[in-house]
Order: structure tokens, then C-alpha cells, then sequence
């Protein structure tokens, strides 16, 4: 069983399902209306007891559902009160998690036949965090196991809850990372740096697959799924974090420039610095550090050596660069 979320003509609702199958089609059906707010169905006779309203357990044995108290207790755990939550903690050791069983070779196998790619990047960004997955299949498959026998819906209600825990910067990230569009891009910034990509060729791979996803994950075709208008929402609605990327690397390459070749470092003027930066020194005095840097980002990229330029001119471009931040 689980909890799925929904909005009802703008109101919160909490359905209790559970997945299952289905003329050999693994899909869900609801079991009980919990309504706005689950918390309403635990009942507190007193102390650190509590038990859940009659009607729905009396519900889920009619409809011959093999669950017991502490499957609901885990399903209602976030809706109990937080002062029972600490005793109960502390006095039963809930935070403990017991030992897994070690999957055979051909669990592994199976499993990883089974779950789709797509949650398999989800399962990857939400616990490490990394645009850079490498390549999907040396994923463990003990990370995605309990996707295996879950519905599509119930598999989504999943990633619903863990996405809510992103910080608003990296969203936009995230929904890049998990529809992979690094791939139709190549050199070290589409796993790095998406914001210094052509943006008008992410926005259209971007269309693509999630068309693509729409079809093949939920089997619509003249219209997105409520799953996929949350990325679609994700994307085009939040920018992407900011990075020191190409700083680090530019401090990390004048670094070893020096160390192997040393050699002293021709001095730049700051109307050779200006000139670079396509500034006068009467913008450069109002111009503040952040633009600045906005600036250097975009020059940057430009005379990299990953992006058809030279280590010369991106060496000079630093030193244009250290002159104007000292002005």
C-alpha cells in the first residue's frame, strides 16, 4: 500500500492505494479516501497510544487487503503527532533499518531489465546529487529494487515525495540530468555547465523526450500526464544554480601552468584588459563584481581550449580578468 497526493479542483487529497495487477497489467486501485488531511483518521486514547479510525480498516479487510499495524503506521508516520513520533524513536529503535538481503547475480539481472532508465537517472540525482552519472548500467541494482513490483503510479507518488526535498535552485538541473539532454551535447560542460549550452537546443530536446516519456511511460499522446507537466513546470519555470566551475578551472590551470612552466607571466595593461572585455574604463567604474564575472563566465567559454580556443588566450583572458577585479 501507499499514499498517493492529488489536487481536486485545487484542494489537497490523500488517497490510500495500492498497486496490483490487472488482466497481467501492473497498475492500482484506491482503497480508501483519506481525504485533506490523514492525520484526522489517528485517534489518541491517551499517552503515546494511538490506533487509526475503524471505518477504514474495516474498509481494507472487506476489500481483502493483506497489511497489518505497522505497514499502516509507516504509510500514517508523517501525519502522527511529533511528540509520539520522538517516544516512539527512542523507547522502539524505529530508526533502525534492518539487514538486506544480498540480491543473486540474476536478481540483479532482472532488475535492472526491469526498471526504466529514466528512474533509474531519478534514483541517481536524488541520492548523489550529480549531473555526471556515468553510465546507467553500473547502477547498482539494490538502488531501484522496490521499483520492481510497484505500479507506474505508485512509482511516481515515490519520486513526487522526493523531489519536494530539492532546493528550489536545483530543480531545473535535476529535470535536465534525468532526461538525460547531456547526451545530445558533447565536451566536459554538458555534464557541468547546462546553462553555457545552446539553450533554445536544450528547450527543444527537452520537448522531445518528454513527449517521447509521455508515450511510452503513461501512453498519451495528445496530452502531457500530470507527471510530466510537474517537469515540464520544473524546467521552463526556475534557472538553472549558479556555478564557479570555470573559475575553479582557471585557477586550477594557471596553477600548474606556472608549476610546469615557469616562467614570468607577461603583464597586461588595463586598456588591453578593457578592449578584451569589449568595455570602456567608464563602464568598468560602474560595473559591479558580479557582472563582471557574468562577463568573464561568457568570454570564457568561448576562448576555453575544450571549446575551440587556446590555453594562451584563456591564460590572457584570466590575467584581463584579475586586472579589472583589482580596479
Amino acid at each position: 500500500m501507499y499514499i498517493a497526493y492529488k489536487k481536486n479542483n485545487g484542494q489537497s487529497q490523500y488517497i490510500l492505494r495500492e498497486s496490483c495487477t490487472i488482466d497481467s497489467q501492473l497498475t492500482f486501485r484506491d482503497l480508501f479516501n483519506l481525504g485533506s488531511d490523514p492525520s484526522l483518521l489517528i485517534k489518541y486514547p491517551g499517552g503515546n497510544a494511538f490506533y487509526f479510525d475503524e471505518k477504514m480498516e474495516d474498509i481494507l479487510s472487506e476489500s481483502g487487503v493483506d497489511y497489518n499495524s505497522d505497514e499502516l503506521e509507516d504509510l500514517f508516520w508523517p501525519w502522527i503527532r511529533s511528540d509520539i513520533r520522538r517516544a516512539i524513536d527512542t523507547f522502539e529503535g524505529r530508526s533502525s533499518n534492518p539487514p538486506q538481503k544480498k540480491l543473486t547475480k540474476n536478481e540483479k539481472n532482472q532488475i535492472a531489465a526491469r526498471v526504466h532508465y529514466f528512474d533509474k537517472r531519478r534514483i541517481h540525482f536524488l541520492k548523489f546529487g550529480s549531473m555526471d552519472q556515468g553510465p546507467v548500467e553500473n547502477m547498482p541494482a539494490v538502488l531501484f529494487k522496490n521499483l520492481v513490483h510497484q505500479s507506474r503510479d505508485e512509482i511516481e507518488q515515490y519520486f513526487r515525495k522526493q523531489e519536494f526535498l530539492l532546493k528550489t535552485h536545483d530543480l531545473k538541473s535535476y529535470v535536465y540530468t534525468v532526461f538525460d539532454l547531456q547526451s545530445f551535447f558533447s565536451g566536459f560542460m554538458a555534464k557541468t555547465m547546462p546553462h553555457a549550452l545552446d539553450q533554445e537546443k536544450v528547450d527543444t530536446y527537452f520537448s522531445k523526450e518528454i513527449c517521447r516519456l509521455n508515450s511510452e511511460l503513461f501512453e498519451k499522446e495528445t496530452h502531457l500526464d500530470e507527471n510530466m507537466i510537474r517537469y515540464s513546470i520544473m524546467f521552463f519555470d526556475h534557472a538553472y544554480a549558479d556555478t564557479t566551475l570555470l573559475d575553479d578551472f582557471a585557477k586550477n590551470f594557471m596553477f600548474r601552468h606556472r608549476f610546469f612552466k615557469p616562467r614570468p607571466q607577461k603583464s597586461i595593461t588595463t586598456d588591453r584588459a578593457c578592449k578584451m572585455f569589449n568595455i570602456t574604463r567608464k563602464d568598468l567604474k560602474t560595473m559591479t563584481k558580479k557582472k563582471l564575472a557574468k562577463l568573464y563566465r561568457k568570454l570564457a567559454r568561448q576562448v576555453h581550449p575544450d571549446t575551440g580556443g587556446s590555453h594562451e588566450k584563456f591564460i590572457e583572458l584570466n590575467a584581463a580578468y584579475q586586472n579589472l577585479l583589482s580596479r
